[in-house]
């Protein structure tokens, strides 16, 4: 009767312990995003990935059948190629976190849920399907981006003066395009609010007509014109900070989640239940 005494004293202790505010917190942790880089293989003929931040001979490549498996929400995508290659029409089921077109010899298309991120860098070309929030577009490159860009910045490239010489079409709508110098970081373009299929721009030129978008910013709402709001202005990306997008961002911060379980309201019923019956086991022996 002893014994039975003692087991049902540890268990209404551990049951106390258990239902302590620091057993009813449950902290995850985000994943983190995971970068693969395309590249065409001569020698497979076929494109091919790594699971790396750039292309590098000391990792193996895989089929993007192996990418497509694994690939989630938040990921990102380098398409880096310079040599002749079969068309890429890239279809993931996912929103990247960011998308980077870097020395690509022909077009590619690639096709999402949404992005974050695109960089499209300079001497490139691609086809952007999904709704974009941020698109970053430096010196020379020609993309169509065949959905919604929330926000398009461009970014002159070279040593010259007024060095911005992009082909952009949007066949979806711009709320916000800035365009600034590489070097002088001179502002051409801040304009506003363009009508679907209307934003073009031809080696750096904005062709769209002045009916289809505002050279004034939309009234801030209540909220938004709010002291605290308005003393932390959008910080304007600049080119050191946004010509490496593989390395940006590239872990998320822990993501706690607090709160009381079922778990921890049982083991409280679990304790009162073990101190009523170490009562009545008590008063029995008396």
């Amino acid at each position: 009767m002893k014994k039975l005494k003692k087991i049902v004293t540890l268990l209404t202790l551990a049951a106390v312990c258990l239902t302590a505010p620091a057993f009813g917190k449950i902290t995850v942790k985000a994943a983190e995003p995971n970068t693969y880089v395309l590249n065409f293989s001569p020698s497979k003929g076929e494109w091919r990935f790594k699971p790396a931040s750039s292309w590098s001979e000391e990792v193996q490549d895989r089929e993007l059948y192996y990418m497509m498996q694994e690939i989630k929400d938040g990921d990102y995508i380098v398409v880096q190629n310079d040599v002749d290659c079969n068309p890429l029409n890239l279809n993931v089921p996912v929103r990247l976190g960011n998308l980077t077109i870097k020395n690509s010899v022909k077009t590619p298309v690639i096709t999402a849920k949404g992005y974050d991120n695109v960089y499209v860098l300079d001497g490139t070309t691609a086809a952007i399907n999904g709704d974009v929030s941020h698109a970053y577009v430096y010196g020379g490159a020609r993309v169509n981006f065949n959905n919604n860009v929330d926000t398009l910045e461009m970014y002159g490239y070279g040593n010259e003066y007024n060095n911005l010489h992009a082909y952009i079409n949007v066949v979806g709508t711009v709320n916000h395009l800035s365009a600034k110098d590489g070097q002088t970081m001179e502002t051409y373009y801040d304009y506003y609010n363009f009508a679907a299929n209307k934003l073009y721009t031809e080696d750096g030129a904005l062709r769209t007509d002045a009916q289809y978008y505002s050279k004034t910013a939309p009234a801030a709402t209540t909220e938004a014109a709010q002291p605290a709001a308005a003393a932390q202005p959008a910080a304007t990306a600049q080119p050191a900070a946004t010509a490496q997008p593989a390395a940006s961002s590239s872990a998320y911060d822990d993501v706690p989640k607090t709160g009381e379980s079922a778990l921890s309201i049982y083991l409280m019923v679990a304790a009162v239940f073990c101190v009523v019956s170490g009562y009545a086991l008590r008063k029995k022996n008396a």
